[in-house]
């Protein structure tokens, strides 16, 4: 295991905003990612909103998870994440806030 990609948000207000991490399909990969900072009493989220899959030479597939249940304290039990991914070219990771100020970070992992 090793690390593949490392990252870093921060947000000021409300607002989301994402980073997106290639990948090679032929690997897994280790996402994970949490709420590291914050500044006021507002809330403040990160999590994965598209992974894109390669199924065949010709078909990259794109699920989109965005966004999660609105306001942020209705998903208050899923700030981070930790997830493998196989199969995948690209993760797209957001975070979000409700105001205040929020920093969110983590690390794609190479597991295989």
């Amino acid at each position: 295991m090793f690390v593949h990609w490392t990252y870093w948000m921060w947000t000021q207000g409300r607002i989301t905003i994402s980073h997106t991490i290639p990948l090679d399909r032929a690997r897994r990969y280790l996402v994970t990612g949490a709420l590291t900072g914050k500044a006021g009493s507002e809330l403040g989220q990160i999590f994965i909103s598209t992974v894109c899959t390669m199924r065949s030479e010709d078909q990259i597939l794109c699920g989109i998870r965005d966004d999660p249940a609105d306001p942020p304290a209705t998903s208050i039990s899923n700030l981070g994440i930790v997830e493998v991914l196989s199969n995948a070219v690209r993760v797209t990771v957001k975070l979000r806030g409700d105001g205040g100020l929020h920093r969110g970070e983590g690390v794609v992992y190479d597991i295989t």
